[in-house]
């Protein structure tokens, strides 16, 4: 299979990539390489794969590389809250914008199916366990332009490709590309390169899900032409933030929690997640546990693979930061960016 991952550069997609690979697919990996850190796609990327640098609200490169592929996977974006309130405006054209206009290349082009990388961070907080069925309840920019990107993607593709959003779970583990500012990452690299654990609040709930699952989870996919929207994790990893925090002290010898407020009031989300459609079509699937995940990234640190987790290429917000400094990113303002912020705006209110 001929498969474009846009975005496909990333802690997400390299991973990605290299899987698909390895299962024999054609793949080729399109990505801006936004943040600042020099990156090198030799060493994040299989041999096999072909790169495309470029910017993903191109629509003549996004033409381009459909023309002949049988599925494209957009998983490019800033992710979280933090990095998408730097600008909301370049959010909402690289997390919004971006997907669409890469909808609209793959239904000219006539690809058969276009999967979409989105959260569960789009159910925000919510009572009891969600489902693929429940009413998304976004709390921020990041969650809101995923949501709206599932709501418009199929009115762009319908009759022409198929379509899947794969909503993820908060994802771990280590990637060519690595992050360490997700949760799991972030407490099990303080832990060793500090001794201590942060956390705040601790009730709060977070599905978990380990980033070498995610890439089989889209190879399934892929094989099986499934469509429609899934949740990508299991109903073990469900977990609270003190779950995690415990985790990490528990396998980090002499860390210690260092608790904060009761209450996290930069983050608000809680919410616990049902995994039972993807366990009914993958049987096993995302079966990486958390101290897997936790013990990765402190292998990382202890073989020196990594030396200093402080540094901003780790962090999507301070990347993106060094990204603006070095004005490797900006708003295009583009007739197609603008249509689409204007819908945005329609819908959310202006950025």
């Amino acid at each position: 299979m001929r498969v474009v991952l846009l975005g496909g550069a990333g802690y997400i997609g390299s991973v990605a990539s290299h899987h698909l690979v390895s299962l024999g697919h054609h793949v080729t990996v399109v990505d801006g390489l936004i943040y600042n850190r020099r990156d090198d796609p030799s060493q994040l990327l299989p041999n096999a794969t072909t790169f495309v640098g470029g910017d993903l609200r191109d629509p003549d490169l996004l033409a381009e590389v459909c023309d002949g592929a049988d599925a494209v996977v957009h998983l490019g974006g800033i992710v979280g809250e933090p990095a998408c309130h730097l600008d909301e405006e370049l959010a909402v054209e690289l997390n919004y914008a971006a997907p669409m206009i890469a909808a609209e290349a793959a239904a000219r082009a006539g690809v058969g199916q276009y999967v979409f990388f989105s959260s569960c961070s789009v159910y925000g907080k919510h009572e009891g366990t969600v489902d693929e069925d429940t009413e998304p309840n976004p709390l921020g920019i990041y969650a809101r332009t995923k949501v709206l990107a599932e709501r418009r993607l199929p009115d762009v593709l319908a009759g022409v490709t198929k379509f899947t959003t794969l909503r993820l779970a908060t994802v771990h583990g280590s990637s060519p590309r690595q992050r360490l500012d997700s949760v799991v990452n972030s407490m099990a690299s303080r832990a060793v390169a500090t001794g201590r654990i942060p956390l705040n609040g601790g009730a709060q709930r977070r599905p978990l899900v380990h980033v070498g699952d995610v890439a089989e989870v889209l190879a399934g996919v892929l094989d099986n032409n499934l469509t429609g929207a899934w949740n990508v994790g299991s109903d073990q990893e469900n977990h609270t933030i003190a779950d995690i925090a415990e985790t990490v002290a528990a396998i980090v010898p002499g860390s210690k929690i260092q608790r904060g407020p009761e209450r996290d009031e930069a983050d608000a989300r809680d919410y616990r997640v049902s995994f039972t459609r993807l366990q009914q079509h993958m049987p096993g699937a995302c079966s990486i546990a958390l101290k897997d995940g936790v013990q990765e990234i402190v292998d990382l640190l202890a073989t020196r693979t990594i030396t200093d987790p402080n540094q901003p290429q780790y962090d999507n917000h301070r990347g993106l930061v060094a990204a603006f400094t070095a004005g490797k990113v900006r708003s295009l303002r583009s007739s197609a960016c603008q249509r689409y912020q204007a819908e945005y705006t329609a819908t959310w209110g202006k950025p």
